[in-house]
């Protein structure tokens, strides 16, 4: 029995012995890394980042000794880093194994710049081998400032001056207050939370620099796709019955719950008028208005989950706009639904036109009525008239509510997503510029063309005629 249990401890101490003697000091060996720098994206400053995480290999046939591991400013970046599980500044005495690996992780706390642009902030993890050998990893992000907003409510005329806002538990505007935004302000929602308009808001964006409004994540869910692409970020912007007089200019509105909302209101007066704006991409409607006069001029509304353009009841006028849905995320709705109801009661289509737009999307229909008939208590409870348009539905050659309309449908050589640059639900980018082989280009009628003389680029339209949509084509720049 001792002879079996010494013949044991010899074997654990030869192998023991064994693995000691296969760390190697060689200074031809090296670790190598699951990548050569770790990049955050641009983060707030004040704010800690997301946890970025890569591998440290060992692929020698010998196993290495890491005499230290260790941020080379000693911590003052604002980068923290673990180590196979070790919380520090400098991790000593690290063991791999030969072909094994362990994980590293990082995070970043950028501080304070007092500045409007991005700062790089920079440091190094550097790797001591007991053979002397040092190796690096860079580590790379850029902190912006931003002012963080808790539960604001304007309840005074107010102004939001270009900048970058980071918004936690709604930003309301009271009743009788007008908020003003000024080009260049950039409105970070967090989860869930929403702009409530009960008074006036007026976001007055400029060409190249728009009022944003977006969600508040600036990392990714997958290395192609940040989340700043995936609906849902945020709620959305509201506007009660109590507000009148709202303007979206040059805006840019996205990823959110849902987009616009224009409650049931007083319908004698302008309720919204959006020019020259994107909103794009949600989990519900993007731009759903009741019984409200709503005005849209030269503007993208595209991806929704619902309905793109939801008009229920009222009088809305759209005049070229690009109208497109290919949302893939789940089951949806179609790009343009109008209704003269709501929950049974009626609310009267007074009038809805539209006018050198496209209406179009990847189902076979984009456009459909959803009319009760109240002729019996409300006579010409249904108005609606589109002109010159390109619009995906079913062909109606007697229906006189059509002026000059080309339809978009499946059998045509150009049809949905051909007429457009870029159109890809794998990767979720979208180009709404039009193709060279659109049916839209040339279709749109002078008469409104001639007022509105800018596209949503800025680019001039020449009237002979011009193209239909947001957009005016133009050729793809050459990459020479």
């Amino acid at each position: 029995m001792r002879k079996i249990l010494y013949t044991l401890l010899m074997s654990v101490f030869f192998v023991a012995c064994s693995e000691e003697a296969d760390f190697s000091v060689n200074p031809s060996l090296r670790l190598t890394f699951s990548c050569d720098t770790l990049m955050f994206d641009t983060l707030f400053t004040e704010v800690g980042s997301p946890t970025a995480a890569m591998k440290v290999y060992n692929r020698n046939s010998s196993s290495l000794h890491i005499s230290s591991v260790g941020l080379v400013s000693g911590g003052t970046s604002g980068f923290r880093m673990n180590v196979d599980g070790q919380y520090a500044t400098v991790v000593r005495d690290v063991d791999i194994r030969k072909n094994d690996s362990l994980y590293l992780f990082v995070e970043v706390t950028p501080d304070k710049n007092s500045g409007d642009l991005p700062v790089l902030i920079s440091d190094s993890i550097q790797f001591t081998l007991e053979s002397g050998v040092q190796q690096y990893v860079a580590l790379l992000a850029y902190g912006r400032d931003v002012e963080f907003m808790r539960g604001v409510v304007y309840d005074a005329d107010s102004r939001l001056v270009k900048g970058h806002y980071v918004i936690y538990d709604s930003l309301v505007v009271a009743t009788n207050a007008t908020l003003t935004i000024e080009a260049g302000a950039i409105l970070y929602f967090h989860k869930d939370a929403e702009l409530i308009v009960r008074g006036t808001v007026k976001a007055m964006g400029e060409t190249g620099s728009p009022v944003v409004m977006r969600g508040d994540r600036t990392d990714n869910m997958f290395d192609y796709l940040p989340y700043d692409r995936i609906p849902g970020q945020w709620g959305g912007v509201r506007i009660d019955s109590t507000s009148n007089g709202n303007l979206f200019i040059h805006c840019d509105i996205h990823s959110a719950e849902y987009g616009i909302l224009v409650q049931r209101g007083d319908t004698s007066v302008q309720r919204l008028t959006i020019e020259s704006s994107r909103i794009e991409n949600f989990d519900g409607n993007a731009l759903e208005t009741h019984m409200a006069h709503v005005d849209v001029t030269n503007s993208l509304i595209a991806n929704a989950r619902g309905n793109c353009v939801k008009v229920v009841g009222g009088n809305v006028d759209f005049r070229h706009c690009t109208i497109a849905n290919f949302y893939v995320w789940k089951q949806r709705d179609v790009a343009l639904a109008l209704h003269n109801s709501y929950e049974g009661e009626p609310a009267p289509l007074n009038n809805a036109f539209f006018a050198n737009c496209i209406i179009t999307g990847s189902r076979s229909d984009e456009l459909m009525g959803y009319f009760s008939d109240w002729d019996d208590t409300i006579p010409n409870s249904v108005n609606y008239l589109f002109e010159s348009s390109l619009i995906n539905t079913v062909e109606d050659e007697d229906n006189p509510n059509f002026i000059n309309v080309v339809y978009d449908r499946k059998e045509n050589s150009c049809y949905a997503k051909d007429n457009f640059r870029l159109v890809d639900n794998e990767e979720f980018r979208y180009d709404f510029h039009l193709s060279d082989s659109s049916a839209a280009c040339g279709i749109a009628s002078d008469k409104y063309s001639s007022v509105i003389r800018y596209d949503l680029d800025g680019l001039e339209r020449a009237l002979q005629p011009s193209d239909a949509g947001c957009f005016i084509y133009q050729p793809i720049p050459s990459k020479e």
